[in-house]
């Protein structure tokens, strides 16, 4: 069996972090079945060896993928085309689609039109897929209930962590700084988180609070806010395990890696109580109302306040997060393959 793999965004942040973690979980876990990769020239130090890649680079977001992507599965005598975002390309193969998340459909965009063709998109992939995959119970259940999807055809599979960021222990002393990982979009709703701490310094000056992924222009000149901009996957790790806390107030998600990756990390969580958060953390964060900064605030006083709290969530996090490995989101998605 011959199965295609659409990897142009294996570069990027977010579904490019799903994708080299599948890749990698994939070339351990294989069995006879070959993978044809397809992505862009400069991505091939990202591809497994043992992986065919056939060089692709057609735009995102346009009609021409559609076609483009489809002709080279077509070419590649792909058995099954694995589409790692809701964009499935015209193909006459199965194909088998990952639905990350439904925000698009969800949260107010600046481009009426990125509404109008992400639904079209969603919609189309739900149609022709003969599998979903989605990367957690929350997510499936949206997906069930505002696309009219039939459950037996949507597979959870969670995110994994990659192991430069698992810690042996809890960090005992941590530096005074919060930390927040992703970008700026508003559903991420890093204006309160800011707010919030705005509340928190007012009682404990010496908190800051690091911004990483994304520039930030806006907050540079909030007192107590950090902005290091785009850092290495190395430098990351060091920031989650010098934090009290990492902070993930979104107002939506569809998994929430950084807050699973923090928890492998040693470090106490607090999120928004969006459902896929709540699932991905359980006991293992606080949880808070996103359009609070006074909430969010508060969780965050509380974590300055008791070391007791914060070792707690830090090891209860670490423990969670044990089964959220890449090797085990492959061995779903392969089965998923298989059985497509």
């Amino acid at each position: 069996m011959r199965i295609g793999i659409d990897a142009r965004k294996t570069s990027d942040f977010g579904i490019g972090t799903y994708i080299r973690g599948l890749l990698g979980g994939l070339s351990r876990c294989r069995g006879d079945e070959a993978y044809v990769v397809f992505a862009p020239e400069a991505a091939r130090p990202l591809i497994p060896g043992a992986f065919e890649h056939v060089i692709v680079d057609a735009p995102h977001y346009s009609v021409s993928e559609l076609v483009i992507v489809g002709g080279a599965a077509r070419r590649a005598g792909i058995d099954l085309l694995h589409a790692p975002h809701y964009v499935v390309p015209i193909t006459a193969c199965p194909v088998v689609v990952t639905i990350h998340d439904l925000i698009h459909l969800h949260q107010k965009q600046r481009n009426p039109v990125a509404a109008i063709y992400a639904r079209t998109m969603i919609g189309r992939a739900v149609r022709k897929s003969v599998r979903i995959l989605t990367v957690s119970q929350a997510v499936r259940n949206e997906i069930v209930r505002e696309l009219g999807c039939d459950a037996a055809k949507i597979i959870v599979t969670p995110n994994g962590v990659d192991d430069r960021f698992r810690a042996n222990a809890a960090n005992p002393s941590p530096s005074p700084y919060f930390l927040y990982v992703g970008n700026d979009k508003p559903h991420k709703n890093v204006e309160r988180l800011v707010e919030g701490l705005a509340d928190v310094r007012r009682v404990h000056p010496q908190v800051s609070l690091i911004l990483v992924g994304g520039e930030f222009e806006r907050y540079q000149a909030r007192d107590g806010v950090i902005t290091p901009g785009f850092v290495s996957d190395d430098e990351l790790a060091s920031l989650y395990r010098g934090a009290l806390a990492l902070v993930q107030p979104s107002v939506e998600e569809g998994f929430g890696l950084p807050a699973a990756e923090a928890m492998a990390s040693g470090v106490a969580v607090i999120t928004s109580k969006a459902s896929a958060l709540v699932e991905i953390t359980g006991d293992a964060a606080l949880h808070v109302d996103a359009m609070s900064a006074s909430s969010i605030a508060e969780a965050m006083q509380r974590i300055v306040n008791d070391d007791v709290l914060r070792l707690d969530l830090a090891r209860r996090g670490m423990e969670k997060s044990r089964a959220m490995t890449w090797d085990r989101c492959a061995d779903t998605t392969r089965r998923a393959y298989l059985g497509a």
